[in-house]
Parts: structure tokens; C-alpha cells; sequence
């Protein structure tokens, strides 16, 4: 009996943190990086984000950005915003996506993202910059 008790406990923690939980995913919406896939949760309540993970593939390169790569996060009344930044090797990269809903249907995010590649010492003020519509799902 303690166990069936301590399995549902559990399963009712479990759902409740899911509802109190609301998640994002956007991705590269063309052909101009090979994959940008940006993707976290917030509170319910909005706020900061509480789950975060970025994958960008561009130049046959492979960046993955954490939560601790988060510059700058924005999520309320329709609209992401969201600008990470992360070395790899003697690279820069900044990405930053902006997306709205559309109001005339919900489930459809649409924005632009950016990359922004640069050395890293940033003594350099040479970048490559690469821009391109970007697709998100609100869950």
C-alpha cells in the first residue's frame, strides 16, 4: 500500500509540474544554415526560463548553446525573443530569433533569426552575418 501511495505522489507531482510549465521550439524555417534548432520552458507565469537548449550547424560546424549561454530572453503576450552567444574554437557566435503568433492562428509562430559569426578575441570587427525566417511551436 506505501508503494501504490508513493507511485501516486509522485505521478501527481509529476502533472502538476508539467502544467505549471509552458514550452517553446523554433527552427530554421529555409536553407540558408544547415540546422538552428532553439528550444526552452518558462513558468507558466512567464518569467525566465527555467529549460534551455540550442543547436546551431552552419559552415559544417556544430555549436550547442545551454542555458548559461542566455543573454536575453523575452516570451510574453505573443512574442520570443531569445539571443544566445557561445565560443567555439577561435569562433564567436551570437544567435538571436525573433518570432509572434499570429493572431489568426495560434499554433503558428513566425519570425526571422540571426547568426552572427566573429573572432573571438573580438579584436577583429569582421563578422559574417546570416539571417533567415525561423518556425516556433508554442506548447
Amino acid at each position: 500500500m506505501k508503494r501504490i501511495a508513493l507511485v501516486l505522489t509522485v505521478f501527481a507531482l509529476s502533472v502538476a509540474q508539467a502544467h505549471a510549465s509552458a514550452g517553446f521550439s523554433c527552427e530554421a524555417d529555409d536553407k540558408n544554415v544547415e540546422k538552428l534548432v532553439v528550444e526552452g520552458a518558462t513558468p507558466r507565469s512567464g518569467g525566465a526560463l527555467i529549460n534551455f537548449g540550442a543547436v546551431l550547424e552552419i559552415g559544417g560546424k556544430k555549436i550547442e548553446f545551454k542555458q548559461s549561454d542566455v543573454k536575453r530572453y523575452y516570451g510574453v503576450g505573443g512574442v520570443i525573443q531569445v539571443r544566445v552567444a557561445a565560443q567555439s574554437g577561435e569562433q564567436s557566435y551570437v544567435v538571436v530569433v525573433n518570432a509572434k503568433r499570429n493572431p489568426k492562428d495560434e499554433d503558428d509562430w513566425a519570425g526571422i533569426y540571426e547568426v552572427t559569426q566573429g573572432a573571438a578575441d573580438m579584436k577583429t570587427k569582421a563578422a559574417n552575418i546570416t539571417r533567415g525566417k525561423v518556425k516556433c511551436f508554442v506548447e
